[in-house]
């Protein structure tokens, strides 16, 4: 299913249809495809009612700058798609902002450009209004070329409780989680530099120098955090032996801070800070225990990929339907090693999920055209 909102006003648009498109396509003219059927938007500043969820800014070219902003009560986020060569009814994501808000976007790469208002998964499709306004902004407004991410870990990490089961561990089992609280922090922190090696995200650790500009942070903490009725979070593992109710707790593995703040579109908070709740990953009691104490590479694998999921979040990358690592269960398949792929973007709101078959997210891609080149 197609993420187009139902049209509010359909416009007969003639225009010759850029590369990519398929001119048997859209016979009558009539606007069916907003990647190709959509002229370009007015760079004006005036705000004009979206007529889909998709509007088209044209061919822009590396080093042009524009200010935009999106309103809408229902409107989560606005994202910058670029033109994919592989398909003409979808885009790329390229970047993005704050909705109802302004925020400047500087083109990293020659090609055609679109604005996609995100809204909300629950909003009911009569309340997915927008308003788009778009003009040329500051020559030398620039985005990151780098973001800095300094892992951190809570003393006792794995032992307070971290992964020790206090109705069921033995005081073998805590000495040994604590031998290994200093080869498992290691491992997590090789495990995300190879994760984002060769993208502008660098791992630091609490020993190297501070950074002289801001920093993002992720903290490992001791914490299990039982999740409320109505949180919104990331899941790790599935769960733990369906026929005991013991076993049932719904648990949060990691977030972004404060709690509910999902994702920084576009990357535009530098200094933002994400959570892992290694206390999260251990069962309570007997019947519950989970793998993830099974082996120092489990407890590796399973902490560092839910890390480097809230670090995607943490520089703009969503959830995706396919298992890599922006999977909304970093950690399914924990017992291998995940990567970060292409694939598409996922909505979700209030239990409300939905495949944006138009939304593209190739992290390499996304690295390229979100940060300064």
């Amino acid at each position: 299913m197609r993420a187009w909102i139902r049209p509010i006003l359909l416009i007969p648009v003639i225009a010759t249809l850029p590369a990519g498109c398929d001119p048997a396509f859209n016979p009558t003219g009539e606007p069916l495809n907003p990647f190709c059927d959509l002229p370009s938007i007015a760079l004006d500043g005036v705000a004009r009612t979206m007529t889909y969820d998709i509007a088209p800014l044209g061919s822009l070219t590396k080093g042009q700058v524009l200010r935009l902003r999106v309103d809408g009560a229902d409107v989560s986020a606005v994202l910058i798609l670029a033109e994919d060569p592989d398909d003409a009814e979808q885009g790329l994501l390229a970047g993005g902002g704050p909705p109802n808000t302004a925020f400047d976007y500087r083109v990293q790469r020659d090609g055609r450009y679109f604005v996609f208002a995100f809204f909300d998964a629950s909003a009911a499709a009569a309340d997915r209004i927008a308003t788009l306004s778009a003009e040329p902004g500051p020559a030398d407004y620039r985005p990151p070329a780098q973001q800095i991410v300094q892992v951190l870990f809570e003393e006792g990490y794995l032992t307070n409780p971290g992964l020790v089961d206090p109705e069921s561990f033995t005081a073998e089992e805590i000495a040994v989680l604590a031998d290994l609280s200093g080869p498992v922090r290691e491992g997590i922190i090789d495990r995300l530099r190879t994760i984002f090696a060769g993208t502008p995200i660098e791992i630091q650790t609490a020993d190297d120098p501070l950074p002289d500009n801001v920093y993002s942070t992720v903290t490992l903490r001791a914490e299990r955090r039982l999740a409320g009725a109505d949180d919104t979070f990331d899941t790790a593992i599935p769960p733990l032996l369906a026929e005991h109710a013991e076993c049932q707790d719904i648990v949060v593995f990691g977030e972004v801070l404060s709690s509910g703040s999902q994702i920084d579109a576009g990357n535009r908070n530098l200094s933002d800070a994400a959570v892992v709740y290694v206390g999260s990953f251990q069962g309570r009691g007997a019947n519950c225990r989970s793998a993830a104490t099974n082996s120092v590479n489990t407890m590796v694998l399973g902490l560092a990929h839910t890390a480097a999921h809230e670090i995607g979040h943490l520089v703009g990358l969503y959830h995706v339907s396919l298992t890599d690592i922006m999977n909304r269960s970093p950690t399914l398949a924990f017992q291998r090693e995940l990567e970060l792929g292409r694939g598409q973007v996922i909505s979700e709101a209030g239990g409300n999920t939905q495949v944006l078959t138009t939304v593209i997210q190739d992290p390499a891609f996304y690295f390229q055209t979100a940060f300064d080149q």
